[in-house]
């Protein structure tokens, strides 16, 4: 999804920029300034998708061409005709392609808005078209039925293969014990996370806890016992963290992210809830934890220096339980 997203980007910002050279060229002024206006909003939606707005991204790129294409349809000679099927049918599908339903409706509705001015001008005579006869109703109504046929096709075709590939991506980046993230998709989205915020949010904070003596509690009450006992933690993390990324990273290890201004400032009462929202008791077992956390950017730039520094902390409290539990003759 975010390959397609950035081809497209890149593929209508270069589109708007040779259609604006080739009218500047052939003396299409009026025109070649629309495009050019237009090419840096397609830019802007670059930035969009680098901070993972992906949908935010289509959003702003179809009004910009939206608008775009309706004012050169507005200014162009040949006037409103099969030109305009192609452009607002390419927008629509484009939306029933990426988009959610709620987003493909309203990117839909907002095209049937903006053709529907563009025959209306034409047809009232109010556009510069200058070879042909004016427009009719009749031809809207062709032009609202061809497009539908491209929004039902794009839909239908959305809905069936990105279906599958959504399951995928979550079978991919979710654990599917817990229902949460698992690594690949925790650093994916705290990547994302942390890339996002400006200087005002560029705190945050990682927190990792992991389960003491796991393997033991597993040889102690078997297998599925064990799985029950992983899924009541990931619960009780996602009860409260639930503003902030949490995923499942490791067999017995939990990651819990927050991003925000004052992410460093709450950084150990975080994991203060989350040590002791991993204490209880299962199936007759004393769970207990070990937490470790780290903020940026006191402790470390970017998310993997973030996590060596919260891996280094984890270590030092396993070794401090350690230590509290060892007796005499073994701390000699």
């Amino acid at each position: 999804m975010v390959t397609i997203v950035r081809v497209a980007i890149v593929a209508v910002t270069l589109g708007l920029f040779l259609h604006s050279t080739l009218s500047a060229m052939t003396g299409q002024r009026d025109i070649a300034v629309l495009s050019a206006l237009a090419t840096p909003l397609g830019i802007s939606a670059w930035g969009f998708a680098r901070a993972g707005h992906h949908e935010a991204a289509i959003m702003l790129l179809s009004c910009v061409l939206m608008t775009v294409v309706t004012l050169i349809l507005i200014s162009n000679p040949l006037g409103v005709h099969d030109v305009s099927i192609t452009a607002y049918g390419g927008i629509v599908l484009i939306g029933a392609l990426l988009l959610s339903r709620r987003y493909f409706a309203m990117i839909t509705v907002l095209t049937v808005l903006a053709s529907g001015t563009a025959f209306y001008l034409e047809i009232a005579g109010h556009t510069r078209n200058a070879v042909a006869a004016l427009s009719q109703w009749s031809q809207f109504a062709v032009f609202l039925l061809v497009t539908a046929v491209f929004a039902a096709i794009g839909r239908v075709a959305s809905e069936s293969l990105f279906g599958s590939l959504g399951a995928a991506h979550l079978a991919a980046a979710g654990d599917a014990l817990t229902g949460l993230a698992n690594r690949s998709g925790f650093v994916t989205q705290a990547s994302a996370l942390m890339a996002s915020g400006g200087p005002r949010h560029a705190e945050s904070t990682l927190v990792l806890a992991d389960i003491d003596a796991f393997r033991r509690i597993r040889v102690m009450v078997g297998y599925a016992a064990t799985d029950g006992l992983v899924v009541e933690a990931g619960r009780r993390l996602a009860d409260i963290a639930s503003t902030h990324l949490v995923a499942r990273i490791g067999e017995d290890e939990f990651a819990i992210l927050a991003h925000g201004p004052d992410a460093c400032a709450g950084a150990e009462d975080l994991a203060r809830r989350v040590h002791q929202a991993l204490n209880f008791d299962f199936s007759g077992v004393a769970v207990r934890c070990a937490v470790g956390f780290a903020r940026h950017p006191r402790d470390g730039e970017g998310l993997e220096a973030l996590m060596l520094a919260a891996e280094g902390s984890l270590l030092s409290a396993k070794a401090a339980i350690g230590e509290r539990l060892a007796g005499p003759e073994d701390r000699i």
